[in-house]
């Protein structure tokens, strides 16, 4: 049964990607919500990289000496390295919007290649971004396993598709070192 579930629901997912298209597709993909995850996983995976460049590095540290100047406790809490990741934030989600804008807008061209290109491209993108998101709520899962509600839901889905793409997930939030060690922090969550 759920195997059928998850069948009928890839094919549903297909056949909107395949009536909106790639452009139209990724806009909904990147915008709100999504867009706003998507800004602050590139902040906090490149930001780090980027503020080690000397530019940047020295503009933080002027920036800290000069807040530290006028009270010291700005200084102690590092404001400057916070209006940095607030700048960097707003220029990816700017990045962000110029890019998907330009992608979107030359896949949506009015030529009969294109269109058939827009209209596979969705369904792929479609399919394969909610194929991530449920790859995500699954690592959720294996945060919070030992919870009554996700045993129960992992009880219906074991021996499926989605029993399997549960147990080899590549998605990890926990950090298991020989079944010694879980993240605290997110077991916590629940």
């Amino acid at each position: 049964m759920v195997n059928a579930v998850t069948a009928i629901v890839a094919i549903v997912l297909a056949l909107l990607g395949l009536l909106f298209g790639f452009g139209k597709t990724l806009r909904f993909f990147t915008r709100g919500l999504f867009g706003v995850i998507i800004s602050v996983f590139v902040c906090f995976t490149f930001g780090g990289m980027i503020a080690g460049i000397p530019a940047v590095s020295e503009w933080i540290g002027m920036l800290d000496a000069k807040l530290g100047e006028a009270w010291g406790f700005l200084q102690v809490i590092h404001l400057a390295n916070v209006l940095y990741y607030v700048v960097l934030f707003f220029v990816v989600q700017l990045l962000r919007i110029l890019v998907v804008k330009c992608i979107a807008g030359i896949f949506e061209v009015d030529v009969l290649p294109m269109r058939i290109v827009n209209k596979v491209l969705g369904m792929v993108l479609t399919v394969a971004a909610v194929f991530l998101l449920t790859l995500l709520v699954l690592a959720v899962f294996r945060v919070a396993e030992d919870t009554a509600f996700v045993q129960n839901i992992l009880a219906k889905i074991d021996g499926t598709f989605l029993g399997s793409l549960y147990e080899n997930n590549p998605v990890k939030f926990v950090v298991d070192q020989g079944g010694a060690q879980e993240t605290a922090a997110l077991r916590s969550l629940f």
